[in-house]
């Protein structure tokens, strides 16, 4: 009797170590499976970014649309064009495909699993790749334990530094969301914030002029 409460005992903490690990590995994907963000310039609207979470038997499938144009008088006078396709399966990258429109400057990327790594094709790199590498399309929490992460235009390593900032208060379609801010600096500048769930809520940055760009959750 004594050995089938320690058995039962046993089999409980198991369950439990199993459950949550898998509430660990689905922490960064929203229940709605789906991440819409209003991109703003110094408070005025240019565009989306889109994230798209489906499961296919045991992989993770992330469809990735990012759309921005910075308008003067009416005109474009900055484009950024972004299509990106992550398969994920049991915490890891198994391949990423991206095509980019930087301004007019095109970007092909093309990122394989292969004989225990990654094998990355990209217009700044062809070669071989970390398995465990966290591509910085940014809605993966497990970003802020790395300190390298794959550029998803290019397929360049970007050496990175992340500093816990803490807890903040930010606005998810007009309701309050307490959220953990992180600072991310090195060859990758961000300000991100996730919610007690690990889901991305906000981005923040410098553009090139200076302006603060907002990545802001409806």
């Amino acid at each position: 009797m004594r050995m089938n409460k320690k058995t039962l005992s046993a089999a409980i903490a198991a369950s439990a170590l199993f459950l949550s690990a898998a509430s660990l590995a689905n922490a960064a994907v929203p229940e709605s499976g789906k991440l819409d963000f209003t991109v703003l310039r110094g408070g005025d609207e240019i565009g989306t970014h889109r994230l798209e979470f489906a499961r296919e038997g045991d992989e993770l499938k992330v469809d990735i649309d990012t759309d921005i144009a910075v308008k003067m008088l009416g005109i474009a006078v900055y484009r950024f064009e972004h299509e990106g396709h992550e398969t994920w399966r049991d915490g890891q990258l198994v391949s990423l495909e991206s095509k980019t429109n930087d301004d007019g400057t095109p970007h092909r990327l093309a990122v394989n699993a292969a004989d225990g790594k990654l094998v990355v094709n990209g217009d700044a790199r062809q070669g071989d790749e970390n398995p465990d590498v966290i591509p910085a399309s940014l809605w993966n929490e497990d970003l802020v334990k790395q300190n390298a992460l794959l550029n998803t235009l290019d397929g360049s390593s970007m050496d990175v530094t992340v500093r816990e900032v803490g807890p903040e208060t930010v606005e998810v379609n007009g309701e309050p969301v307490t959220a953990t801010h992180y600072s991310v600096t090195g060859k990758l500048e961000r300000e991100l914030w996730y919610d007690a769930a690990g889901v991305l809520v906000q981005v923040k940055f410098a553009g090139s002029d200076g302006s603060e760009i907002s990545y802001v959750l409806k």
